[in-house]
């Protein structure tokens, strides 16, 4: 039964339909598993465009209707991405099938994690020891009056001051520190045990980062590891897409409207769960001299420059980084100190959909710089 409500807009709208001399002012749409048979009498005999068993090349249909019809439309940023994927989905009605898809993750496997993690006594002054731990080369961490570390006691004590001296108590196996079962000196509860482990192998991690060459931005979401300009020749990374082609990818470029330098950097995050992993969250950082963070005025211009970049444009710099990172390797040894060390996989971890777009409908990815925001399009305020 059509409800009083829903009769009186249909009312309004035959009226409209009316005035117009229009017949095809109504668009009906169906979104559900209603019969043909029960629809309204007003709307009867109209073309019903059938929404219920998919929306892909029906919202195509719509879009085509208001087009032809002359509909007003508003104009944004993302307009002609919209545009790209009506041409494709009104050349064909399937606008998925199956088919076996290559996907590329964010997720770099962890291959192994160090045996054994030190507890280290200290001689001294608690406060002026905490104090001089926090520039140590080494990731650390502390529990009750202990220094746990992956590194010897003779790396950490070259950096401490004479009279204050470390000296080993225990090596604990990494697997029972990590569940809360070292007792001999009593470790930290599981929670915190994986805290400070997940920690100073993502400090290490970053580390390596740097010694490469990237450069540290402090953001809000955490350290985010960047490319400065130069650091690479033309700014650039040579990569072998999914297709097998030897392509190169920006990860420094320059913004004539925002008139500054933007890098992609990355942010790990590390995961020890069943299958221990680091995930890389991707970041742009702006600059206007190449290498020092613009931090006031970042997120205007992330939002300004970055709301239109999709698939097409982070997948190959992802490609890039994994390609800089691992240098077509296996595996990539992270040193956790002289002795120890733990190691990353040298690409990202890749899967296989089962389903595909069309092979002529997909978007390639683009080798060029992003394109620039328009002169006038202002950040329009509101949370990151």
């Amino acid at each position: 039964m059509v409800r009083s409500g829903v009769r009186n807009e249909i009312s309004v709208a035959d009226a409209v339909k009316k005035s117009l001399k229009d017949d095809e002012f109504i668009i009906p749409i169906r979104i559900d598993d209603v019969p043909f048979a029960d629809l309204p009498i007003q709307i009867h005999q109209l073309n019903v465009i059938d929404f219920s068993k998919g929306w892909g090349a029906k919202l195509a249909d719509l879009v085509d209707t208001l087009t032809k019809a002359g509909v007003p439309r508003a104009v944004t940023d993302l307009t002609a991405e919209f545009d790209r994927w009506r041409a494709a989905s009104v050349r064909s009605d399937v606008i998925v099938e199956r088919g076996e898809e290559p996907l590329l993750t964010s997720i770099l496997p962890i291959v192994r994690l160090p045996e054994e993690v030190s507890f280290y006594e200290y001689d001294g002054e608690n406060k002026k020891f905490e104090a001089a731990v926090k520039d140590l080369p080494l990731p650390t961490a502390t529990h009750n009056r202990f220094l746990l570390s992956f590194g010897a006691a003779h790396e950490i004590q070259e950096h401490l001051p004479a009279d204050l001296v470390v000296m080993l108590r225990a090596n604990a196996p990494l697997a029972s520190f990590l569940d809360g079962s070292f007792a001999n000196p009593i470790g930290p509860r599981s929670r915190d045990a994986r805290n400070a482990v997940v920690r100073m192998l993502r400090e290490s991690f970053e580390k390596h980062l740097q010694d490469r060459g990237l450069l540290r931005y402090e953001a809000s979401a955490g350290t985010i590891l960047f490319f400065p300009k130069d650091l690479l020749p033309d700014d650039r990374v040579v990569y072998t897409n999914a297709k097998g082609r030897d392509t190169y990818k920006q990860v420094v470029g320059h913004s004539k409207v925002l008139n500054a330098h933007w890098h992609l950097g990355m942010r790990a995050v590390v995961r020890l769960d069943e299958a221990p992993s680091l995930r890389l969250r991707p970041f742009v950082v702006f600059t206007r001299d190449g290498r020092e963070p613009l931090a006031d005025e970042m997120t205007k211009m992330r939002r300004r420059f970055c709301k239109s970049w999709f698939n097409h444009v982070w997948r190959p710099l992802f490609q890039a980084f994994y390609q800089f990172f691992g240098d077509r390797a296996d595996a990539v040894r992270i040193d956790l100190g002289e002795h120890r060390s733990w190691a990353v996989a040298g690409d990202g971890l890749k899967l296989v959909g089962g389903m595909r777009m069309p092979l002529d409908l997909a978007i390639a990815d683009t080798d060029a710089e992003p394109e620039e925001p328009d002169e006038d399009d202002e950040d329009d305020g509101g949370d990151e």
